[in-house]
């Protein structure tokens, strides 16, 4: 399983973390499929999925877990259908429409019996936390989404002190000043898609795809009223990403060189098992992903203590 996108949280202060000691917690939040009156919900699953049973995956030190969220698809059209009726039914046998109250429980009523009948979605988000160096990571482009993971993981801890993190200087500046001064940092090259906004009108906006973003078009965007939203790079030749003006990291994809390795002497993929291989994945993201945080920080200044 391949990371796609990363939401970056420091801790405030390094947690006390027991590998039994969670694996029990978790064991408390477990996930459950939605009951026939449940519109949706959430809970651990195993990250290595079936190759183990385990609600906690350790590798070289990243404390990994698997929160699935599972919703229930009502169409509102459908509802709203189904109220219509039943108020249309119930003026007829009262003679008046109904009221506030009564409007509200003819509403529950409809949604008591529709929602056994709904089909259910599923969807699976990663985090891990690294205790060595501070920082939590939430494989999601939703704020929403990582907060929600944040908050079933805080309460299987009883505790996760975290901020997102936040730098001293502009993402969008820096990023616009790397283009205008063809000054890129040594260990990112430009990718191909760039995302700029007026300072002026920030509903006007410019998306350009190329195989040079340092092309006179986007330069002379620049050098009017436009500076850059999203960015993307390429890291130290590992991965490709888009990175938006909030720090966060988006459409990660790996070259194929580390996806899919070519066999050699000391490297043979058809002799790993499924679970090696998948911890391998895991390893080789978090390295790769413990290195390109502490870069960011320091292009962007610093991390802004604060408060």
């Amino acid at each position: 399983m391949w990371f796609k996108n990363l939401k970056v949280y420091k801790l405030k202060e390094l947690i006390k973390l027991d590998q039994e000691a969670i694996e029990k917690s978790l064991n408390s939040f477990v996930f459950s499929p939605c009951g026939s009156l449940d519109l949706e919900k959430n809970g651990f699953v195993p990250p290595l999925g079936r190759l183990s049973e385990a609600l906690l995956d350790v590798v070289d030190g990243q404390y990994i877990v698997c929160v699935r969220f599972e919703k229930k698809l009502l169409p509102m059209t459908v509802v709203r259908e189904q109220v219509a009726e039943k108020i249309e039914q119930y003026t007829a046998e009262h003679n008046r429409a109904p009221r506030g109250k009564e409007k509200t429980e003819l509403k529950d009523s409809v949604m008591l019996a529709l929602i056994p009948k709904a089909f259910a979605t599923h969807s699976d988000i990663y985090a891990w936390i690294d205790n060595v160096n501070g920082f939590v990571y939430v494989d999601t482009s939703s704020d929403k989404k990582a907060e929600n993971v944040l908050s079933l993981i805080r309460k299987a801890l009883g505790t996760l002190p975290v901020v997102p993190l936040d730098v001293k200087e502009s993402v969008t500046t820096v990023t616009t000043n790397w283009l205008l001064k063809n000054q890129i940092p040594s260990r990112f090259e430009l990718g191909t898609q760039i995302n700029l906004v007026s300072t002026r009108d920030e509903n006007k906006t410019v998306a350009a795809k190329s195989s040079d973003l340092l092309e006179d078009d986007i330069i002379q965007h620049l050098r009017g009223d436009k500076i850059v939203s999203k960015l993307s790079l390429i890291f130290d030749n590992e991965f490709s990403f888009m990175i938006d003006d909030q720090l966060s990291i988006k459409r990660i994809k790996f070259s194929e060189d580390i996806v899919h390795p070519e066999e050699n002497d000391n490297y043979d993929q058809q002799e790993k098992d499924e679970l090696e291989q998948m911890n391998s994945d895991f390893f080789i993201q978090t390295a790769s992903f413990r290195k390109l945080i502490p870069y960011l920080i320091e292009q962007f200044g610093g991390i802004n203590e604060a408060e």
